[in-house]
């Protein structure tokens, strides 16, 4: 197999792992742990995986506790 071949395939891998990362960015695990589980999984199950789990929930801004 071609070096050039090889280097397009990696190319668009690692570019379907950022788009699994981007739709994962604003879950509990975030774009980087999105990106790096398609790495180590595949980006296609990693984007099944974010599509079957729902909407992300939004935060909640933290209020800090009274003393009084």
């Amino acid at each position: 197999m071609p070096i050039v071949l090889m280097l397009n395939v990696a190319l668009v891998y690692l570019v379907l792992c950022g788009v699994a990362g981007f739709f994962g960015r604003k879950r509990r695990v975030g774009f980087w742990g999105f990106f790096f589980l398609s790495i180590l999984v595949t980006p296609v199950i990693t984007m099944l995986l974010i599509f079957f789990a729902g909407t992300p929930k939004k935060h909640r801004p933290r209020v800090a506790a009274r003393r009084g």
